[in-house]
Parts: C-alpha cells; structure tokens; sequence
C-alpha cells in the first residue's frame, strides 16, 4: 500500500503542475495573439534626421503618404532636390523643382510610397534626401534619416 500512496502523490504532483504550465502558456497565447507581446508596439514614434534638418511634425497615411515639416537648422538655405527610400519605392520626385528651405523655417515634404501597411500598426521608412546649398554651384550632399510611426 505504501508504494502505491507514493505513486499517487507523484501523479498529483505532475498533475497540479501541468495544469499551472498549462494555464500559463494559454495566458501568453492570448497576450501573443492580441499584440500586447510584439515589441515594435512597445517602441515610441520617431522621425531623425539629425539636428541639422530637424524633423518637426510627421505622419505616414495608408495610401502611402509620407507627410514631413522640416526644419532647417545648417545655418545657410538649403534646397531639397530628391528622396529615396531605402526598403520602398518613392513614387515620382517629390520634389520637382529643388525645394528651398531657409535658416530656421519649416517646409512641408509629401512623399509618395509604393507599399505601406494596413492602418494601425507601425511603419519604419528609412528615407535618403539629397540637398545642395541654396544659389547653385554648390556639391550636393545626403542625409540619411528614419520614420517610425503609426499608420493613420
């Protein structure tokens, strides 16, 4: 009898345990499942081009826009002549005719994107924007910038 009261306190035993392990990978199921585990849902919103052309306001629409206010901070005017985007298509040049952005001011840039997902979840751009120094005969220059935010 007692070997048998053993055997039957073990069973008990793995029995408690399972159902605790098992009522835990139900709960982190369901926290998977409804995105509360997806860490880019964790990360704030960004847009970083550096201090020199400063990324004021910013929004990335579900038709692919990318709106952006930037503010130029180099000390000189400055044009902007075009953007890439490193993992997406820009759609034409947003910038048909160099943009011109002077010492401390805003400008609104609208980019259109091939491909950008559903409304809800968080798009990163890696945008690439050639500029020049305001007059002309000046060497073009790159800056490389990203965008991190909800889709509206």
């Amino acid at each position: 009898m007692v070997k048998q009261e053993k055997a039957q306190a073990a069973l008990e035993y793995l029995t408690t345990y399972g159902w605790a392990i098992l009522a835990a990978l139900i709960a982190i199921g369901a926290l998977a499942y409804f995105g509360f585990l997806n860490p880019s849902n964790l990360l704030p919103s960004k847009c970083d081009f550096g201090r020199q052309l400063e990324c004021v306001e910013y929004r990335i629409t579900s038709d692919g826009n990318v709106n952006l206010m930037l503010r130029n901070n180099f000390g000189k005017d400055i044009e902007l002549i075009d953007v890439e985007a490193i993992e997406n298509t820009v759609l034409g040049n947003p910038f048909s005719s160099p943009l011109l952005i002077s010492v401390g001011t805003t400008v609104e840039a609208q980019i259109l994107l091939d491909y950008v997902k559903p409304a809800g979840d968080k798009q990163e751009v890696n945008l690439i924007i050639t500029f020049e120094r305001a007059g002309g005969g000046y060497p073009q220059h790159n800056i490389s910038g990203t965008v991190f935010v909800i889709v509206q």
